[in-house]
């Protein structure tokens, strides 16, 4: 019998759930990013990447608005199955924090992780959602994670940077009595704990996958992970990229800016969600 894939993402930080996003409503997706793209005049990797400051600001402003706010993006983005999934893992329904769909990429993006300092055992406070907006491939620079580094080399990772900053030491014994702290440690030690994760890896355990269309990775931002070489300079890679977390999580952080959610499902269409997932999802 399969491992139930909550297990698999508890243990190794990710699943992959296969086809679950509609083809034709990534095809119109991918039109309206198209439309904005052109309207910054960007056109491939080389404009992109050459876009002065203040455009590349306005560009990723109206990309951020226009997941959030479009109607037909919504619905890609708020796909039942993936909402489903996200609440299994949370314990709570998922709101959205961030979303971008990206068409050029220049691949070989150094290991990293995202987020620092959470605990990886569930009830989860946060995942991220690598989507396949194309068949994705091989020489395009595919994703890859190290399954499992959530667990392995993350916490030694965290205790060394606490060790070695006391500002920090001083906000993590804090955290159980103001939660809100968890920001400031993290903006202050995230980028000190991912300066040492790139020496710390053994490239050996990189597991890159090949996705199509429609597929979606569900991974733990705390799990490392980057993109491989990119063998063809010219070509695309168009993927969507959103962070998910609750609206418990997010008020603890202490954020300021909007989130964005969708109303809850009935139960009836909650039943049908159970059984679809159980059955196709993931390829049981």
């Amino acid at each position: 019998m399969q491992k139930d894939w909550r297990e698999d993402f508890s243990t190794q930080g990710y699943v992959i759930c296969k086809n679950i996003l509609p083809p034709d409503l990534i095809d119109e997706h991918l039109k309206q990013v198209l439309a904005l793209c052109a309207r910054f005049g960007v056109v491939d990797l080389e404009s992109l990447v050459s876009l002065p400051i203040e455009t590349d600001d306005a560009f990723m402003a109206a990309m951020l608005d226009l997941h959030y706010r479009n109607e037909l993006a919504r619905k890609l983005i708020f796909n039942r199955i993936m909402r489903r999934v996200l609440a299994e893992l949370f314990g709570a329904e998922p709101i959205l924090s961030f979303a971008r769909s990206s068409l050029w990429e220049p691949g070989n993006m150094r290991a990293h992780v995202d987020t620092a300092f959470r605990s990886p055992d569930a009830p989860y406070s946060v995942c991220r959602t690598w989507c396949a907006l194309e068949n994705i491939d091989a020489e395009s620079g595919r994703f890859y994670l190290i399954p499992g580094s959530h667990r392995t080399l993350m916490p030694r990772l965290y205790d060394e940077v606490i060790a070695e900053n006391p500002e920090l030491q001083e906000l993590s014994r804090k955290l159980a009595d103001e939660p809100e702290n968890w920001w400031r440690l993290f903006s202050r030690g995230w980028p000190k704990v991912n300066a040492k994760v790139p020496d710390r890896i053994d490239g050996n355990q990189k597991v890159s996958f090949e996705m199509n269309k429609g597929d979606v990775i569900f991974f733990n931002p705390a799990v490392v992970h980057g993109t491989v070489d990119c063998l063809d300079p010219k070509g695309d890679r168009k993927v969507m990229i959103c962070e998910w977390t609750t609206r418990e999580a997010w008020n603890a952080s202490g954020f300021s800016r909007p989130f964005y959610e969708e109303p809850s499902v009935s139960d009836a269409e909650d039943l049908e969600e159970a059984d679809v997932i159980a059955r196709v999802a993931f390829g049981r």
